[in-house]
């Protein structure tokens, strides 16, 4: 499955296998924020940038194909042009410069894209972008070198001769050394599409559909006119976004249709739209989406009055909020959505379960303890996720997430459900979360919903795992779980973890079997 990566800052990537002093230093007097243009006058024009490229990870070289996002030119005076993060994934909120000469824009490189002093380093991050050439197997930046942009009749500016050898890409200014991210397909096209708005006149019904998920569900607001129904929240990432769909009525049940290719707005630098493609699962039960659906296919729910629910037709069709018209680059996936009207979101939360530790402390510097936290109530209602967080308890104590170890403003002894932001303190897109932990010796972990709500608190069980009876966690780690189930202490299955003990037996794709203990109290 292709799932778009959205960058939330500038990392450093640092390499090895060379000598910085092999590397020409051709740093544009980079020295200070000053030399990077963050902030122009003139006229703004909205555009798409389209690229393909590669990026380089701990994994290696990886190519990325027609990545689509949203971006805007300024035209300045004596025919200046400042383009806007000509970049995916790599949020500089900084402008490249060229002139505009008859139908080209020449941009002379190399440009200084990125300043920032740490503090914790002692010195600067700063980038610059350049021309970089292939030799003997990696990209070297080019002393001096010029970006053309051919504009076309329909305003669209292509860049010419860059190639898998020759690419736009950015280096590090202090030695110039590559920092893994190059285009060497590169358009800028004219945007002037305009996200779906509410009309005049539509009544908001607000707090009373929410769209599940596994476990999970997320504030949908709707509103009906004749045949026209609006619904703002449908994409959980931008709550405040509105889908159009249509009505079609039959007794006691309604079809909404929603038309692919709306354009819903910005996120992140992204332009959004509605897309569609067909749920595939292969022989091993690994989901995964290919291409997406023809243009003309119509995403539909069947609204039942009686049952106050609305559920995907056919429900091997996903319904995508896409970065592209043509690729599967999305940022939401709503797959077997399903629309329900829910009143109340008082409750008790449900007790975590899936808890597993991952002793990786040797090979990685930390260890991984992840858990599945349902956000719906003990009578099944869905809450409310601002409202709801957790608590990891480390032998038997509350684990205080330390500001400086989490990369985070402040302290935090309870976790907001919703965050994100983070590789060590992280949800997956699911009701699964994760944690790393940098301390060894821990004997117990534990997993404790919280759900403050209408100034009421409620909390789940506390569960946990008892690392002392789960010693073969560490040989299993990074295998793929094929099968988990619970049983009580008389050997019986359960759906999902209650008060008292309860065994955890994964199945590895391999064969191997884990069983641990779990206390719930």
């Amino acid at each position: 499955m292709r799932k778009i990566l959205i960058a939330l800052g500038v990392a450093s990537i640092v390499f090895s296998g060379f000598a910085a002093s092999s590397v020409k230093k051709i740093a544009p007097g980079l020295s200070s924020a000053e030399d990077v243009i963050t902030s122009v006058e003139g006229e703004k024009v909205d555009v798409t940038v389209t690229t393909s490229g590669i990026t380089l990870s701990g994994v290696g070289f990886t190519e990325f194909r027609d990545q689509t996002y949203g971006s805007h030119i300024v035209y300045g005076s004596d025919n200046e042009v400042y383009i806007y993060e000509i970049f995916p994934n790599l949020p500089t909120k900084s402008y490249i410069k060229g002139v505009k000469e008859g139908d080209k824009i020449i941009v002379e490189l190399p440009q200084p894209i990125y300043y920032e002093f740490d503090p914790d380093l002692g010195f600067p991050e700063a980038y610059y972008m350049s021309i970089l050439t292939m030799q003997d197997d990696w990209y070297w930046p080019e002393e001096k070198s010029t970006l053309t942009l051919n504009i076309d009749d329909e305003g669209t500016m292509t860049a010419e001769d860059l190639s898998r050898d020759v690419i736009l890409g950015v280096a590090d200014s202090d030695d110039g050394t590559w920092i893994g991210l190059g285009a060497w397909d590169l358009s800028i096209s004219p945007f002037d599409e305009v996200p779906v708005q509410l009309p005049d006149g539509f009544e908001v019904s607000e707090n009373f559909w929410t769209a599940e998920g596994d476990g999970f569900g997320w504030q949908v607001s709707f509103a009906q006119g004749g045949e026209e129904i609006y619904f703002q929240g449908l994409c959980e990432r931008m709550p405040d976004a509105w889908v159009k769909g249509t009505l079609e009525y039959d007794d006691y049940t309604a079809t909404v249709s929603i038309a692919q290719d709306q354009y819903v707005g910005d996120f992140l630098g992204y332009h959004i739209f509605t897309k569609c493609v067909e749920l595939t699962i292969d022989e091993d039960g690994n989901i995964f989406y290919e291409d997406l659906m023809d243009p003309d296919y119509v995403f539909q729910l069947v609204w039942d009055f009686e049952e106050e629910t609305m559920v995907a037709k056919d429900k091997n069709v996903v319904l995508l909020f896409n970065t592209s018209k043509n690729d599967v680059y999305y940022v939401n996936d709503l797959m077997n959505l399903t629309l329900i009207r829910q009143e109340s979101f008082e409750g008790i939360p449900e007790n975590p379960y899936g808890l597993a530790f991952a002793d990786e402390m040797q090979e990685q510097g930390y260890s991984s303890f992840s858990f599945f936290l349902p956000a719906v109530s003990t009578e099944g209602d869905y809450l409310k996720l601002e409202d709801l967080s957790y608590v990891v308890y480390v032998d038997g104590e509350v684990w205080e997430f330390d500001a400086d170890d989490y990369n985070m403003e402040e302290s935090l002894e309870e976790i907001p459900w919703s965050l994100d932001e983070n590789w060590i303190l992280k949800r997956y897109g699911s009701t699964e979360h994760m944690v790393a932990f940098f301390v060894e010796g821990i004997s117990t972990l534990g997993v404790q919903s919280v759900y403050k709500y209408n100034g009421v608190e409620t909390r789940s069980e506390i569960v946990t795992l008892d690392l002392e009876d789960d010693a073969v966690a560490a040989i299993n780690s990074g295998k793929r779980v094929t099968d988990i189930k619970y049983y009580d202490i008389a050997g019986r299955i359960v759906q999902k973890p209650t008060s008292g003990v309860v065994i955890k037996r994964i199945v590895y794709e391999d064969g191997s079997v884990d069983s641990s203990k779990m206390i719930v109290r």
